[in-house]
C-alpha cells in the first residue's frame, strides 16, 4: 500500500518536470531556435500522458478497495509547524480527486497534442508548452492536495499560468490588459480564500490542517463561524470559476491562444471553484444558508451569462459565456447539496467544452484567425470533420436527449425540483432553452448558409490530423460520457454518484418518478424551443443585425465592464494619484524628512569638533578614556 501511495505525487510531477525541461530548453535556445517545434511538442505531451497513465493506475487501485476506506495518502514532507498549525506537503487520492485527475490529464493531453498543430510556426513555441505543462501541473496539485494550504499552492499556480497564457501574445496591448484583468480579479477572490482558511484554522485547526482532520473536527465549528468560512471560501470560488460579481475576467481571457481557452474552460482553472466547494462538503452541507446563497448566485450567473451569449459575435466569447453559464449550473447544484450532480456536470462539460473550443480553434485556424461568426458561413462542406464533431459538442452543451450534457444538466434540474428549490429549477429550465438557442445560433452562422467572406471561404480547409483526431476523441466523450451516471429511469444506477459518495456529504432524496419525468420533459421542451428558434432565424443565412433597446444592452454585457471601470477602477486610480500628489509628500514623507533634517543638524553640531589636528584628537581620547574609567570604577564600587 505504501508503494502505491508514492504514485500520487508522480501525477503532478510529470508535467512539472516537463515544464522545467521545456523552460530550460527555451531559455538556452530562444535566440537560435536550435530545437525544432516537433521536439518541443513531443516533450510537452509526454508529461500529461504519463500523468494520465498513473491516474488510471490510482483509479483502479481505489476501485478495488472497500468503499469506506477508499483513499490513498502520500505525505511527502512536513512543510511547516507553527504552534498548533501543522501543514504537510501531501497528496490525497480518493474517489473525488481520482475522478478529477482522470479527465484533467486525459483532456489536458489531448489539448497538448492539438496545440502541437495549432501553434506550429508560432514565436516562443517552447515557452508556450512550458507554460501549458506548468498550468496542468498546478491544477493537479490543487486537486490532489491533502489539505487547503496545499490546495492553495495549486490555486495560485493556475492563477499565475492563466495570466502568462492569456497574455501570451504580449506584443498586443489588449492581450496584456486581458491577462492583467484575469490576474487582478482573481486576487480579489484569493483574498477570500485566504481569510476563509484563516477563520477555519482559528475555529477547528488544532493539530493537522488536512481534510481528514478538518472533517473529523467539523462539528466544533459554530454555525455563525461556519457561515463566515463558507462564504469567504465561496468568494475564492467566484474568482476562479467566474461567478457574479467576479465573472468579468473570463470572456476577456479569450485573448490567449485557443487551446489555452480550451484548457482553462474544460480541464483547469474555472473548475477549481466547484471542486473546492465539493471538497469542503463536510462544512457546506451543515450550513444551509451558505448553500442557498451559493445556489442563487450560481443560477443567476447562469441566466445572466446565457443572456449575454445570445448576442455575442466572437465565436470564442460565445463559448466563454457558455462556460460561465454552465458553471452557474454547477454552483446551483453544490449549493443545494447535490455535490455529485455538480461534479458530474464538471466531468461531462470538460468533454464537450474542450471539443467546442478546439473546434472553434480549427475554424479560426482555417480562416486565418477570423473570429467573427458574422464573417463565416457555409463551412460544413469545407470542414466536414470539424462540423460533425462540433455538432456533437453543441448537442451535448444544449442538452439534447441522450447526449452527455443532457444527463448531467438534467440531474441538476431534477435535484433542484426534488429538494423544493422550484425557483432555481424554473430559471434553470429557462437557461436550458437559451443555451440551445445561442449554441445553435453559433453553429448555423458558422457552418450553414452562404459564405459571408468569399475569400476566406475559398482558402478554408480541414486542419491536419494532429488537430482533428483530438476532436474525434472528444466527440465520443461528449456523446457517451453521460451513460456513466444513468439514473434508474434509464436503467442505470447513478454509478458516478455512488463512486463519489465516500468523498462527499450529501443526501439523495427519494421522490416520485413523476417529478423526474417532469424535470426531463421541461428540459427537452426548452431544448426544442431554443433550437427551433435558432434554426428559423439562422439556418438559411442571416444578416448581422443592428441591436437596439434591451438587446443592445445584452450585446454590450449590460455595460458591466464600464460600470466597474467607473465605480472601482477610476476612483482607485484617482485616489492613488491624490496619495501620490498630496498625502505621500505631506504625510508619509514627513517623518523621513524630519529624521533627515535632524541628522543634518546633529552632523553640523558635531562638525565643530572635527578640527583636523592630531593633538586635539589625542585630547578627545584622553577625555574619553577618563570618562570610561570613571564609569567603570563607579559600577564596580
Amino acid at each position: 500500500m505504501e508503494h502505491i501511495n508514492t504514485y500520487i505525487g508522480l501525477v503532478p510531477l510529470f508535467p512539472l518536470i516537463g515544464a522545467l525541461v521545456l523552460g530550460l530548453m527555451h531559455m538556452l535556445t530562444c535566440k537560435t531556435d536550435k530545437y525544432p517545434d516537433k521536439l518541443y511538442g513531443i516533450i510537452a505531451c509526454i508529461g500529461p500522458i504519463l500523468a494520465f497513465c498513473v491516474s488510471l493506475i490510482l483509479f483502479f487501485k481505489l476501485r478495488g478497495m472497500p468503499a469506506d476506506s477508499r483513499y490513498l495518502i502520500h505525505d511527502v514532507f512536513t512543510w511547516f509547524a507553527v504552534g498548533d498549525l501543522h501543514v504537510t506537503m501531501g497528496f490525497l487520492a480518493d474517489p473525488l480527486s481520482s475522478l478529477m485527475i482522470l479527465f484533467v490529464t486525459f483532456i489536458g493531453s489531448l489539448i497538448h497534442i492539438y496545440s502541437a498543430g495549432y501553434m506550429a510556426g508560432e514565436e516562443n513555441f517552447g515557452k508556450y508548452f512550458a507554460y501549458l505543462n506548468l498550468f496542468l501541473g498546478s491544477m493537479l496539485i490543487l486537486v490532489l492536495g491533502s489539505g487547503p494550504v496545499v490546495m492553495f499552492v495549486g490555486w495560485e499556480g493556475v492563477g499565475l499560468c492563466s495570466y502568462l497564457l492569456i497574455s501570451f501574445y504580449c506584443k498586443d496591448t489588449d492581450n496584456v490588459l486581458a491577462g492583467n484583468k484575469a490576474f487582478i480579479v482573481n486576487r480579489i477572490g484569493d483574498l477570500g480564500f485566504v481569510l476563509g482558511m484563516s477563520f477555519l484554522f482559528w475555529a477547528i485547526g488544532s493539530g493537522g490542517f488536512d481534510y481528514h482532520s478538518l472533517r473529523e473536527n467539523a462539528h466544533h465549528l459554530a454555525p455563525s463561524v461556519g457561515l463566515i468560512v463558507c462564504l469567504l471560501l465561496f468568494v475564492g470560488a467566484c474568482g476562479k470559476s467566474a461567478q457574479i460579481p467576479l465573472f468579468v475576467w473570463l470572456p476577456d481571457a479569450m485573448a490567449g491562444p485557443t487551446p489555452v481557452s480550451a484548457l482553462i474552460h474544460a480541464a483547469t482553472m474555472v473548475t477549481a471553484g466547484v471542486y473546492m466547494v465539493a471538497r469542503f462538503s463536510f462544512i457546506y452541507a451543515h450550513v444551509p444558508t451558505a448553500g442557498t446563497i451559493i445556489a442563487w448566485v450560481g443560477i443567476l450567473t447562469a441566466l445572466l451569462a446565457a443572456f449575454f451569449g445570445m448576442f455575442q459575435k466572437d465565436i470564442k466569447k460565445i463559448l466563454a459565456y457558455s462556460t460561465v453559464s454552465q458553471l452557474g449550473y454547477m454552483f446551483a447544484a453544490v449549493g443545494i447539496t447535490a455535490y455529485s450532480a455538480g461534479i458530474f456536470h464538471v466531468f461531462t462539460h470538460a468533454f464537450f467544452k474542450a471539443l467546442l473550443f478546439l473546434g472553434a480553434g480549427s475554424v479560426i485556424y482555417a480562416l486565418h484567425h477570423q473570429q467573427d461568426v458574422w464573417k463565416m458561413g457555409g463551412l460544413k462542406e469545407k470542414m466536414p470533420t470539424t462540423y460533425k464533431t462540433m455538432m456533437i459538442g453543441a448537442l451535448a452543451l444544449a442538452g439534447c436527449p441522450l447526449f452527455s450534457g443532457f444527463f448531467s444538466k438534467d440531474e441538476i434540474l431534477f435535484s433542484a425540483l426534488a429538494t423544493g428549490h422550484t425557483g432555481i429549477w424554473a430559471i434553470g429550465v429557462l437557461v436550458a432553452g437559451m443555451t440551445a438557442y445561442y449554441t445553435f445560433r453559433m453553429i448555423f452562422l458558422v457552418f450553414h448558409g452562404k459564405p459571408r467572406d468569399q475569400k476566406a471561404f475559398d482558402h478554408a480547409h480541414e486542419p491536419p490530423a494532429v488537430m482533428t483526431v483530438p476532436l474525434i476523441i472528444l466527440a465520443i466523450g461528449a456523446a457517451f460520457a453521460g451513460v456513466l451516471n444513468l439514473p434508474s429511469l434509464f436503467g442505470g444506477s447513478l454509478a458516478v454518484s455512488h463512486w463519489l459518495a465516500p468523498s462527499l456529504v450529501e443526501h439523495h432524496p427519494h421522490v416520485s418518478v413523476w417529478i423526474e419525468i417532469t424535470a426531463i420533459l421541461a428540459s427537452v421542451i426548452a431544448f426544442a424551443i431554443g433550437i427551433t428558434i435558432a434554426y428559423k432565424k439562422f439556418a438559411d443565412g442571416a444578416v448581422e443585425p443592428e441591436f437596439s433597446g434591451f438587446a443592445k444592452w445584452g450585446a454590450n454585457k449590460f455595460y458591466i465592464d464600464e460600470l466597474y471601470n467607473c465605480v472601482i477602477v477610476q476612483p482607485y486610480k484617482t485616489t492613488g494619484s491624490l496619495i501620490s500628489a498630496f498625502i505621500e509628500p505631506k504625510v508619509t514623507d514627513l517623518p523621513i524628512k524630519f529624521f533627515t533634517w535632524l541628522y543634518k543638524k546633529l552632523g553640523a553640531s558635531f562638525k565643530v569638533f572635527q578640527v583636523g589636528y592630531v593633538r586635539v584628537y589625542a585630547i578627545y581620547m584622553v577625555i574619553g578614556l577618563s570618562l570610561m574609567s570613571l564609569f567603570l570604577s563607579q559600577t564596580i564600587n
